[in-house]
């Protein structure tokens, strides 16, 4: 496990810093648009970013077996700090979803470049443990987001620039081990459909993993401000939700990989409809932090996991082509989570929010009881 985390210890620090920078601007992001865009147009613009996020890993392979691992995440990160300083500036709902798809792009091209060189210097053994100390990271990362947040004064530029400011730092660490990068040996092709071939119930709960974390990351906040809460009450919900995933993410890599990835995936599932149900029922502000802790909790720590069981059966010359699957599948199911969030808040109120968590839930428990790994 040393040696492993020895390899890639560069890139776990590159996902810190992604992360924090992400989950600052998604939060100024959402905030601002709640006050200025209806609730269907803050989806359509959410959903866009993850449009921009499943194009990357068509031309994952081709890019970063040409420019290399390094280079393809101090490019994306330069880009994704361009763009948020540039947001403040032209805040109309046509402009914010195009630039909100030229930021899912970086962040998804950055991704593949990090999650392929993981897998490719980490053997099955410790493969579960060491992608969750990479989400761990990301979720402590995320948990500083909202920390920085609430500190911060919502309408200013300062925090924008902070963001960007974060993105840039993120390429700093693969710099310093560029020698540990893997090899520039063109990467082999894998489709998407010998992902499911290989793993049915890892690459659905892939998908499942997208579509959840993309309606509670990017409506989260927006859900926050409309049960009440102010600027720094939303950045404690978000925070309390982040935080849970980075406490649970940890102990699930570790039983995924001494009791099997299919046990954990069906114990996360089902403990994550049953904390949904939670927030359905959940009345006043202390008992919606404690149900969005659970649901941060069983919700956040799905994807390594999934992940996890894919690459368990991915041989190592087509570790890129397994990564830029694993994202587009990730970003495929998260295209459609603020958009049917958006749409089902706008029919039914408040409650769409947690009811599509849930149903997401049950769908996860299906996929991974019925779909068995090969």
């Amino acid at each position: 496990m040393r040696s492993a985390v020895a390899a890639v210890w560069a890139v776990i620090l590159v996902a810190f810093f992604i992360q924090a920078a992400n989950g600052l601007q998604t939060d100024l992001i959402g905030l601002k648009a709640a006050s200025v865009f209806s609730t269907g147009m803050i989806g359509l613009m959410l959903a866009s970013y993850y449009a921009g996020f499943s194009l990357a890993p068509l031309v994952g392979r081709a890019v970063i077996g040409r420019i290399g691992h390094v280079t393809a995440v101090v490019v994306t990160m330069v880009a994704a700090g361009a763009v948020i300083l540039v947001m403040p500036l032209f805040v109309d709902a046509a402009a914010w979803s195009a630039f909100r798809v030229i930021s899912g792009f970086a962040m998804s091209l950055a991704y593949v470049a990090i999650e392929s060189w993981i897998n490719d210097a980490v053997p099955n053994e410790v493969r579960g443990r060491t992608f969750s100390l990479y989400m761990f990271s990301q979720f402590v990362g995320m948990t500083l987001a909202q920390v920085l947040f609430g500190m911060g004064r919502f309408g200013s530029y300062s925090p924008y620039v902070l963001s960007a400011l974060l993105f840039v730092m993120a390429g700093a660490p693969v710099l310093i081990l560029r020698k540990a990068a893997p090899s520039g040996v063109p990467p082999k092709p894998l489709g998407i459909v010998s992902l499911f071939r290989i793993s049915p119930a890892g690459a659905s709960a892939t998908m499942l993993s997208g579509l959840s974390w993309s309606i509670l990351f990017m409506f989260g906040p927006v859900y926050a401000r409309q049960i009440g809460l102010d600027v720094g009450g939303v950045g404690l919900f978000m925070g309390l939700a982040v935080a849970a995933g980075g406490v649970v993410q940890v102990p699930a890599g570790w039983f995924s990989d001494s009791i099997g990835r299919r046990p954990v995936l069906l114990t996360i599932f089902g403990c994550g409809l049953a904390a949904c149900t939670l927030g359905l029922v959940a009345q006043g502000s202390l008992l919606s932090l404690v149900a969005v802790a659970l649901v941060g909790g069983f919700v956040f720590p799905v994807y390594a996991i999934a992940a996890a069981t894919v690459n368990d059966g991915v041989a190592q010359e087509t570790r890129v082509a397994a990564a830029s699957g694993l994202v587009l599948l990730f970003g495929l199911g998260s295209i459609f989570g603020p958009l049917l969030c958006g749409w089902i808040m706008t029919a039914v109120g408040l409650s769409g929010f947690y009811g599509l968590l849930a149903a997401s839930m049950a769908a996860g428990i299906a996929v991974v009881a019925f779909l068995r790994t090969r």
